[in-house]
């Protein structure tokens, strides 16, 4: 039972009532009425016999159900709380990793290091990668912390200080599996096959599907655009008339999940490169052709023409619609299969591809490379205009994680130009000796 008293300090009107938390006493409740404070502190008491009763028989397992239950609902306000995709991530982690290989008898009071340590053994065993397992194992911090906050723990205790990076016993041999996978980039070469595959302008008759892939393709490779990015893109965003064309990334669109950016530096302005002018300049024709006598405010809709219904393109078809160009290109192979859900439809299976399950993250990393290899040449390319075109704060993500590929030319010719640059910058010779 909590611990608990009451006193009247000395020239007080109030009666005040103490509660020990962290063993310290602190004042919960006071009134004038040394009754009403009696009760309250009855109140207190068997509320903590309760908690205690629960605690007793409350599984990690069961704590954690209600903490991930617990994000979804802070998601759902839309003002505050932090965005509902991201806050998803916990109940995914229960569904998929904690209630099928937790043990379910370990209590919310038994989780120590070394289970967590244990688990972690676990989902290798099942099939998770290093950085899954490190992913899973590090909320349990961050349910515990929850966990703390209803009063059911007095603290997280040495979980506090857990890292599987701290932890011997679970560092790969192979240091690159606590790694992320790098996204492998689209090369120039490739960039112009693919950009030719979706011309208009290199197709006999384009219908409008023709034209919507082509402005979402070019928009990609200029911009270096996120999927949320273009999904959540409206008109009024873009400023085709104005002397200097721009772009303003207001809104994303993750699912039907509406939000204001992935991170600081997301919401941004940049200037449209003029061959992307002239493309979506194009594409407003064709789309306001296309929907007239309506007005339709996103930039890449369905094309149905059921106006109650038209949503913004499906992140779903954005991905299709390219790995069918890559199979064509040969950067990728695809299959189709008969829904299971529908067997009159069929769906799209990438059998491999060279830039992975998410075809379009490439061309961030592409843009990213393009900008920061021209800074050399192009002296307006400054650090902040480069990270604010990508929408970051710093040069260092911008450099570190996006532009450090060394692929972004893969022509002879440009491969023999770095060569005599080599040459150039290191001139040491055979058979001789030149000190000049």
């Amino acid at each position: 039972m909590t611990r608990t008293k009451i006193s009247k300090p000395k020239g007080s009107r109030f009666y005040k009532l103490f509660v020990e938390q962290d063993g310290k006493y602190k004042i919960v409740f006071k009134s004038e009425s040394k009754q009403a404070v009696k009760h309250k502190r009855k109140e207190i008491q068997i509320n903590s016999v309760d908690k205690a009763a629960l605690l007793n028989k409350m599984t990690f397992v069961e704590l954690y159900k209600q903490f991930a239950l617990h994000k979804i609902e802070v998601g759902k306000n839309e003002k505050l709380g932090g965005k509902l995709y991201s806050l998803k991530v916990y109940l995914g982690h229960y569904k998929k990793w904690i209630a099928p290989h937790f043990n379910n008898k370990i209590l919310l009071t038994e989780v120590t290091k070394k289970v967590a340590k244990d688990f972690f053994i676990k989902l290798l065993d099942n099939g998770a990668s290093w950085i899954t397992a490190e992913n899973v194992v590090m909320t349990f911090k961050t349910a515990l912390k929850y966990a703390v906050d209803e009063q059911y723990i007095s603290s997280i205790g040495p979980m506090d200080s857990f890292s599987p990076k701290k932890e011997e016993e679970l560092i790969p041999t192979d240091p690159t599996k606590m790694k992320y996978k790098k996204t492998t980039m689209i090369s120039l070469q490739e960039a112009h096959r693919l950009f030719r595959y979706f011309d208009t302008q290199l197709k006999k008759n384009p219908t409008i599907t023709d034209k919507r892939n082509f402005a979402i393709v070019a928009i990609f490779l200029f911009c270096g655009m996120r999927m949320s990015e273009v999904r959540g893109l409206k008109w009024n965003a873009i400023n085709l008339g104005s002397k200097i064309p721009t772009i303003t990334i207001k809104h994303t669109l993750v699912g039907s999940d509406e939000g204001y950016g992935k991170a600081d530096g997301s919401r941004r302005t940049f200037i449209i490169h003029p061959v992307l002018l002239e493309i979506l300049k194009e594409w407003k024709a064709a789309h306001t052709k296309h929907f007239t006598p309506h007005k339709i405010t996103w930039v890449f809709p369905s094309l149905t023409k059921t106006i109650e219904w038209i949503v913004p393109v499906h992140d779903r078809t954005i991905r299709d619609m390219l790995n069918v160009a890559y199979d064509a290109l040969g950067y990728a192979e695809i299959e189709h299969k008969v829904d299971r859900c529908n067997p009159s439809k069929t769906r799209l299976v990438v059998k491999w591809s060279k830039f992975g399950l998410a075809p379009t993250k490439t061309f961030r990393h592409f843009a990213a490379t393009a900008l920061l290899a021209g800074q050399n040449s192009n002296k307006e390319l400054t650090d902040k205009f480069v990270t604010n075109y990508i929408g970051h704060t710093n040069k260092k993500v911008t450099e570190g994680i996006y532009g450090d590929h060394t692929n972004l030319n893969t022509s002879l010719e440009y491969a023999a130009k770095e060569l005599q640059a080599l040459v150039n910058a290191i001139p040491l010779r055979r058979g001789g000796y030149n000190e000049n």
